[in-house]
């Protein structure tokens, strides 16, 4: 893998670490209470060199504008697949066509990818998607409408799909 470099910004809902590789960007953390809790994410990802916020400001804007509540696209990201197996990428590939606002779930996305008989398998891949928010693995429910599994934890996954409904404004908590 080729040197993964990180930045580091705060948006409405807390702190982002975001990770890119020469190919694009190659992850993303869930809003983070603090700094420090972002700095932590870095070593798992081996991203060790800081990126200028010129060049992560594309994404870095884009994060911070979804994260006030304002419905945005990330068509036009560069995403670095590397090291996603097939099946997962469709899966995080059929995320991304899910509208603001809106939720399916797991066996929807399992159909999506290409085999209706693998909820699990697309569960698994929300699970591991190092992408959050740009891959909006948070609007993905169980078959009963549950929430379930989110890597920031329930309550943000909640914030999140409240925020894209238009029924939280973010606050800084």
């Amino acid at each position: 893998m080729s040197s993964l470099k990180f930045h580091i910004a705060q948006t409405d809902l807390g702190i982002i670490a975001m990770v890119f590789s020469r190919y694009g960007l190659w992850a993303v953390s869930p809003p983070l209470a603090s700094e420090e809790a972002a700095r932590e994410r870095l070593p798992e990802w081996n991203a060790s060199e800081p990126i200028s916020a010129d060049e992560a400001a594309p994404v870095a804007e884009r994060l911070r504008r979804h994260l006030r509540g304002e419905p945005v696209c990330y068509d036009g990201v560069a995403v670095d697949w590397s090291g996603v197996a097939d099946f997962s990428r469709r899966a995080m590939e059929a995320a991304l066509s899910i509208p603001w606002g809106q939720t399916r779930t797991y066996s929807w996305l399992a159909t999506e990818a290409g085999n209706p008989r693998a909820s699990r398998a697309a569960g698994q891949a929300m699970a591991r998607n190092r992408l959050a928010i740009v891959v909006p693995c948070h609007r993905v429910l169980a078959s009963d409408g549950s929430l379930c599994g989110y890597a920031g934890g329930l309550d943000v996954k909640r914030r999140l799909l409240d925020l894209e409904r238009g029924s939280e404004r973010p606050s800084r908590r």
